[in-house]
């Protein structure tokens, strides 16, 4: 067994522990195809999952007031409607090119992690 390093304390721990034994944080496990990592909780779950079943961490493309955007949302609302208030309103809708601007690159990153539970709250 190899020694890593606990990304919270740095201590040196056995890659077979679960957790650093010094701070408690989770440690990354060596994941299968078709698997990844929540990064918040860091249970392993199916690559095509959209909800993380340790954290209930939700994957999508952006955030909003309503909770996480899949990807017809920020289609729609980052880009579409952006678009049609520039064509109509052209002086306001210069203002919304830096958000067209980041929902086409959410979209071309792909979907992230996003914490939908407030930590201690």
């Amino acid at each position: 067994m190899a020694l890593i390093q606990c990304s919270d304390c740095h201590t040196d721990v056995s890659d077979a522990a679960a957790a650093c034994p010094r701070c408690g944080a989770p440690l990354p496990v060596t994941l299968k195809q078709g698997q990844e990592q929540c990064p918040w909780c860091m249970s392993v779950v199916d690559a095509q999952a959209s909800i993380c079943p340790g954290c209930r961490a939700r994957k999508g493309y952006a955030t909003n007031a309503y909770g996480v955007m899949g990807k017809g949302s920020v289609i729609a609302f980052g880009l579409v409607l952006p678009l049609v208030i520039t064509a109509v309103f052209p002086p306001a809708g210069l203002l919304l090119v830096p958000v067209a601007l980041f929902c086409a690159w959410r979209l071309k990153r792909g979907p992230v992690w996003y914490q939908t539970t407030r930590v201690g709250g």
